[in-house]
């Protein structure tokens, strides 16, 4: 199986995400900053949050993919998986900024961010599982780490908490874009080569 032509494919899949994106902006009917955050001042934290996910879960599977020697119909499906869940966001922040303090778009937002979240722990064990030589690099990437931390206790915990204060999946969701994107240092990135 061609390792190229999965990262190209996930990469024109990636782009057109935040295409999709900023595509939910309206025009505001009048041209003030008062109509401009009216209009559309949730969907833009919900827009941020999700352009900064997105771009740190590009970097990190850019990383994983450029460590990988070899891939399989499993790293495949796994990775079909990952842009199922990716691709997920743009609604998933379509909905919740429509409905920022309703209870369904929250959930819903929270099961995608955690799918997004099992997927990827997912496609890396798949990665090593079958490039035992970078089996430990995988292991040892931030992103990697952080995901199988106590971190998980977050998402019920956001759970019981979205049914009083629906807007905690965005703050979650922030916090961990934030601890992620600082943590996902790998420096070997700009030294390796295809």
């Amino acid at each position: 199986m061609n390792k190229n032509r999965l990262e190209a494919f996930t990469d024109a899949i990636i782009a057109i995400l935040v295409t999709i994106m900023v595509l939910e902006f309206h025009v505001p009917h009048t041209a003030s900053w008062q109509a401009l955050v009216q209009e559309n001042g949730v969907y833009f934290l919900a827009y941020i949050i999700a352009f900064a996910d997105v771009g740190v879960s590009w970097y990190n599977h850019h990383y994983l993919f450029a460590i990988a020697q070899r891939i399989n119909k499993n790293v495949y499906w796994s990775n079909m998986l990952w842009i199922l869940a990716l691709s997920l966001i743009p609604f998933a922040v379509a909905f919740i900024g429509a409905h920022p303090n309703s209870r369904v778009p929250a959930i819903f937002y929270l099961l995608i961010n955690a799918a997004w979240a099992a997927s990827y722990l997912n496609l890396s064990k798949q990665i090593a599982a079958i490039n035992q030589e970078s089996a430990e690099a995988i292991k040892q990437m931030p992103v990697y780490k952080f995901l199988r931390s106590i971190w998980w206790i977050a998402y019920p915990i956001s759970l019981i908490i979205l049914f009083f204060w629906p807007p905690i999946v965005l703050l979650l969701a922030a916090v961990e874009i934030t601890i992620t994107a600082f943590k996902s240092d790998n420096p070997e990135l700009d030294k390796l080569e295809k």
